[in-house]
């Protein structure tokens, strides 16, 4: 099985979203995959393929396409040109992975949940304003989690950006996965500088991104494993 969260294309325009699926595969690849040397996860050879969307899947966001055609000027050109009406369903697309937003798959016995949502940054997509209103979205959460999924880190786990000598995780998921949830992993990318593995003492935290801060790809899969769950 494997786990994907998210960054999956550029901007999720058509043409990166075939890339996506359909790019021959070489390594498997976990977390953020920007670049058209990646592989996309319907390419690999896994029984089942989990993914989120993030950031990037700007199309995915149907309040962020929304959003477009209300705005005098967008700051990302090639999204500029589309139709939202035209990627209602863009997700339908990922038609050899299951995709998870605000929702939980069960598989052999693993009970996955996975979210796109991270504090906003920049206005891309599935940002939202710390608070509140992700933790709204963190509530969603079902507790019996075995692996949660989600774009970006909890505050203090992988989080470090070494730019703004500072940690930019969720205080919110933190505060939802150590004292509610507590899945076995979380797993995430999104925070580039923070690829690694992390624990604390109960939940393994997987900092997945594939790319470096430069948006390379160099970094190298992670796998894990987790004993079967009990009377699977």
């Amino acid at each position: 099985m494997k786990v994907k969260s998210s960054d999956l294309s550029g901007e999720a325009t058509l043409q990166d979203i075939e890339h996506t699926i359909f790019l021959e595969s070489r390594q498997c690849a976990f977390g953020d995959t920007l670049d058209r040397g990646s592989p996309g996860p319907g390419t690999l050879p896994y029984e089942y393929k989990i993914v989120i969307a993030g950031n990037h899947e700007l199309t995915f966001d149907k309040e962020f396409m929304a959003d477009l055609i209300k705005q005098d000027y967008y700051r990302f050109p090639s999204v500029s040109k589309l139709k939202p009406e035209d990627f209602d369903n863009v997700q339908s697309l990922l038609t050899n992975s299951i995709y998870l937003q605000d929702s939980e798959v069960t598989v052999k016995g693993f009970r996955i949940y996975g979210a796109p949502w991270t504090p906003w940054f920049n206005g891309w997509g599935f940002n939202l304003p710390r608070g509140q209103s992700l933790l709204d979205k963190w509530n969603l959460i079902p507790e019996g989690i075995d692996i949660l999924m989600t774009h970006g880190p909890p505050l203090g786990f992988r989080d470090w950006v070494p730019k703004e000598l500072q940690r930019v995780g969720c205080v919110e998921l933190l505060n939802t996965v150590q004292r509610r949830v507590r899945p076995k992993l979380h797993v995430f990318g999104g925070i580039h500088e923070g690829y690694g593995i992390m624990t604390d003492g109960y939940t393994t935290y997987i900092n997945a991104s594939t790319c470096t801060v430069s948006f390379q790809p160099t970094n190298l899969p992670i796998i894990f494993d987790l004993p079967n769950p009990q009377g699977s």
